[in-house]
């Protein structure tokens, strides 16, 4: 057996990855030709057309109904609503059609197993799993392993663990860039709201933050470090206490988007115009970074890419070409917009 495959190795097919590296181009370019894609050079597509016959490489349209590999995509009910889901779906959708493999959406709730329905679905050949931020229970991931379906995490609530294959996000980075920008715009009483507190993008995101503190010389307090989760609701309860105080804090560091517009409302309620008297900048660049007044500063973490990327992965699992490490991330970065300025009192900052 191929270990994570549940395939002989006899009966084992070139990925599109050792096509590409023999050829000399991209796994993209050779998808292209594999689907009769217009846009490839004449000389490009006879390499690896030859690469391809040599190979003995079946595009999904020349094989049979069960041989063709399966990815099913795993996503909680609750997540559905957020856009970076979303997003990660729509990179998830194209990196599948590109590569000509099935893609299968199961939609569930957060305390409904998955496995009776994955067990069915492995019938149909090939099958590999991509779970977008969802909590697989311990039973699931056995079940998993024990059939041989690779599993491939895309922003997983856990930590990085060597049992499955993962993508994330540089969140400790991020959350480092995010206020050290702050810090070189001259605030010092920085507030951050933390994210849901026991998944690993928002422990990152935290303890990059106290990091950039730390490597500048600011003390953090623990009064201006608040708990919450990733929603507009909770970014303006969390923003309403801190503007509220008498020493408030000049700038205020959000773990998603979404806080960090609940935190431009609660500033518009106490008076405050930003970037003027309060500096606000949130994590992710969704949509909402864009569509607030002012347009919000935000850290970009490649969504739509992380999808793309688990498909990757999941696609050279099934065909016995495991990715060097377990545990990839993607570089997050620094957007500058309308929300964050130097404070207008430096010396009462300090």
């Amino acid at each position: 057996m191929i270990e994570g495959t549940g395939m002989r190795a006899k009966e084992r097919r070139p990925s599109l990855a050792e096509v590409a590296g023999e050829a000399g181009v991209s796994i993209s370019t050779v998808s292209k030709v594999v689907n009769g894609a217009p846009d490839v050079a004449d000389s490009t597509r006879v390499r690896v057309e030859s690469v391809l016959r040599d190979k003995q490489y079946m595009s999904p349209k020349q094989r049979s109904r069960s041989d063709v590999a399966t990815v099913v995509v795993v996503v909680a009910s609750s997540s559905l609503s957020s856009p970076l889901t979303v997003e990660m779906l729509r990179g998830t959708m194209r990196a599948a059609h590109e590569a000509g493999v099935e893609l299968v959406l199961l939609d569930l709730p957060d305390d409904v197993p998955a496995v009776g329905w994955l067990e069915r679905t492995k019938r149909n050949g090939p099958t590999a799993v991509i779970a977008l931020k969802s909590r697989l229970r311990t039973e699931e991931r056995a079940m998993l392993a024990k059939g041989g379906v690779p599993l491939v995490e895309v922003d997983t609530y856990q930590l990085p663990d060597s049992d499955s294959y993962s993508v994330g996000a540089t969140n400790f980075a991020g959350g480092m860039a995010a206020t050290q920008h702050l810090i070189g715009l001259g605030h010092r009483r920085i507030g951050f709201l933390e994210g849901v507190a026991d998944t690993q993008a928002s422990v990152a995101r935290k303890h990059g933050h106290l990091a950039a503190l730390a490597s500048a010389g600011i003390l953090p307090g623990d009064d201006i470090v608040h708990d919450g989760d990733f929603t507009y609701e909770s970014g303006m309860q969390a923003a309403e206490e801190l503007l509220g105080r008498p020493d408030r804090v000049t700038a205020i560091f959000a773990a998603s988007d979404a806080q960090a517009a609940g935190v431009l409302e609660a500033a518009r309620r106490a008076g405050l115009s930003v970037p003027r008297d309060l500096s606000v900048i949130g994590f992710d660049d969704q949509l909402v970074a864009r569509m607030t007044a002012p347009q919000l500063t935000t850290i970009r973490q490649p969504s739509e890419a992380m999808g793309s990327y688990a498909v990757e992965i999941a696609q050279r699992l099934l065909f016995g070409s495991a990715p060097a490490t377990f545990h990839t991330d993607l570089a997050t970065e620094l957007v500058v917009r309308d929300s964050t300025a130097p404070p207008e009192d430096l010396e009462n900052n300090a």
